[in-house]
């Protein structure tokens, strides 16, 4: 073997051998657990993620992701369901294969950070680090161990491949600047344009791939001056703009399913003022900040204090702290400046990595930081990408302290080595801890429970955890609970209603299921019920009022036209429950034994 074999095996295969590895040793704790959560409507009763047919693929582009369960939400993710269906396709509800597609995915983006870093930056183990601090950071279970997170993993892959290919076309160029190869630096722009157009699909946060992209080109490509920089980039990343604002153009229009720049359906204080939702997201970026460095209490469903004020603690504390970081910034720029006058190059100056750092991690945190407003304050997942930018600086130095000590002292030098590796080893420790109690449904929940005892969600997910199981004692306590929260969710008067029905208390039931439908119009199951205890009671009027509703709520629902059917066959009208049979067989691919049975219905009225 070669010198140069050598080396490539030690700088490259090496470092991403050991990331495999590692990545693979701490998900493997994951693998035996259930779909469950936002699994169940995202994929368990979505019969349209169920198979890979082209009527499946044109509903997925054409509506919101809870489209197929009868729900409306704000998410748009077609390719996330391609994904969804090629593991059902294989495996049914199965989990294994599931995590394995979103623990590799996982484990390829810490690839992708490490192969970027080390073209831009030319420094290995800094490139090393950074990946290492992604791939085992206990902050990124939320993302890859639950399944309807893997919207998280797959646009960060997209969006890695993109800037990599955007690197790469602007490296092939002389030492004067002009492009040796026109044919293949529109190749990889061709390949950067791909890539983000699949990003899109993956996830809505994709949207910041131009800032990035443009962040990237000035921190690490050019190296003129901030504003020449900044000039020239804007016409390099011109296309990702234009295709970012053609997607933007659809999304509040053809694809704008509820309100795209709003995800309240009331208006509230957070929701009505801009500058309270930033004040409230500098706070957010002090949980963020300690998060990152000591990721302990981790759960889901996180509470968040609302902040209007500026001269608040922690606001004022995470402003000063950011205006210092801009001095830094500015510190180091002027340092820059006076190294480009001096014909001085420097790829991996302070500057290059501050820059690229900080722009990172506020560019990726863009889509959830308040600008817009969302349906919640602060998720652990939502650091998935925005933490490269982090530990990249935090690596940055690490490795300049270790270059330090290695030719000083080199019994501070293993010490600081021993740190590292302890560092490391907890970070994996809790991930998989984390991983442990994602596979414990209950005692999952029962964790959130005790830093958000008052969650509605987690209290209603609790309360179908103990129904399933048959305890409705339990159900019954954790969904009143659900109920003694805020009156926005459904949910828990829903299923407090299935209780009292299967108790033979159809009066209180009717009263539950009519709350959930005063909270949410659309809310489907309680029509439902509804249709049956109307039916079943001889008031075929009101059953067909709620199957009606059904009709507009989910169209595409076979089994909602075969009951109709029965229900006007009652009735006496033919005519429309022949009407009910046919269009139902439209839709029978989706549930072939309700198929079969409209099938029969037919044969017997024709």
């Amino acid at each position: 073997m070669t010198i140069q074999n050598v080396k490539v095996l030690r700088n490259i295969w090496l470092p991403i051998i050991i990331l495999i590895v590692a990545g693979s040793f701490v998900y493997s704790f994951n693998l035996n657990n259930k779909l469950f959560w936002d699994d169940d409507d995202w994929i368990i009763n979505n019969n349209f993620v169920h198979s890979t047919s082209w009527d499946n693929i044109k509903f997925w582009f054409s509506n919101s992701a809870l489209a197929g369960v009868g729900l409306q939400s704000n998410y748009y993710r077609p390719f996330l369901f391609f994904t969804f269906a090629l593991n059902y396709s294989i495996s049914g509800v199965e989990p294994l294969l599931y995590h394995l597609l979103s623990n590799y995915i996982h484990v390829f983006n810490s690839i992708l950070v490490f192969w970027l870093i080390r073209l831009v930056f030319k420094r290995n183990p800094l490139a090393f680090l950074v990946a290492l601090f992604f791939l085992v950071h206990p902050l990124q279970t939320e993302a890859v161990t639950y399944i309807s997170g893997r919207g998280d993993l797959l646009v960060t892959m997209f969006m890695l491949l993109a800037l990599l290919f955007f690197y790469k076309s602007e490296s092939v160029k002389d030492n004067s600047g002009n492009f040796t190869n026109k044919s293949l630096t529109t190749y990889y722009l061709l390949l950067t344009t791909f890539f983000l157009i699949f990003s899109l699909l993956s996830r809505e946060t994709a949207i910041i791939f131009p800032v990035l992209a443009l962040a990237f080109y000035v921190s690490v490509l050019s190296p003129d001056r901030f504003v020449k920089s900044l000039k020239t980039g804007l016409v390099k990343t011109w296309p990702y703009f234009a295709v970012v604002i053609v997607y933007g153009v659809l999304r509040l229009t053809l694809l704008n399913f509820i309100n795209t720049l709003n995800f309240y359906t009331e208006q509230n204080l957070y929701s009505e003022n801009v500058h309270v939702r930033l004040f409230t997201f500098l706070s957010i970026l002090w949980e963020y900040l300690k998060l990152l460095i000591v990721p302990l209490g981790l759960h889901m469903e996180r509470g968040a204090t609302v902040y209007t004020s500026l001269f608040q603690w922690p606001v004022w504390g995470v402003a000063a702290v950011l205006v210092g970081i801009l001095y830094i910034l500015v510190r180091f720029y002027r340092l820059e400046i006076r190294n480009l006058k001096l014909e001085i190059q420097q790829p991996n100056s302070s500057y290059r990595i501050w820059l690229l750092g900080v722009s990172w991690f506020f560019i990726a945190l863009g889509p959830v930081s308040g600008i817009t407003p969302i349906n919640a304050l602060i998720y652990e997942h939502w650091l998935y990408l925005p933490m490269v930018g982090f530990w990249l600086i935090i690596s940055y130095y690490l490795v300049k302290l270790f270059d330090y000590l290695k030719s000083r002292n080199l019994t501070t030098y293993y010490l600081l080595l021993t740190t590292v590796v302890a560092y490391f080893s907890f970070f994996s420790y809790q991930s998989i801890q984390h991983n442990k109690l994602w596979g414990n449904e209950a005692e999952f929940y029962k964790n959130i429970l005790k830093y958000e005892p008052k969650s509605t969600r987690v209290n209603n997910n609790l309360g179908n955890f103990y129904y399933n199981e048959g305890d409705f004692n339990n159900a019954e306590i954790y969904y009143q609970k659900a109920t003694e929260g805020d009156n926005t969710f459904a949910q828990p008067y829903y299923n407090l209603g299935s209780i009292f029905q299967a108790r033979g208390d159809i009066k209180t039931a009717i009263q539950l299921y009519k709350k959930a439908i005063e909270i949410d119009p659309n809310f489907y199951y309680s029509y439902q019920n509804l249709a049956v205890i109307y039916a079943q009671r001889g008031d075929l009027v009101e059953a067909v009022k709620n199957i009606e509703k059904l009709k507009t709520l989910i169209p595409a629902n076979p089994r909602v036209y075969y009951n109709s059917a029965l229900v006007y066959l009652a009735l006496n009208n033919k005519e429309q429950a022949l009407t009910d049979l046919k269009e139902g067989l439209k839709h029978s691919s989706l549930d072939p034994e309700t198929g079969r049975l409209i099938e029969e219905l037919i044969k017997e009225l024709q």
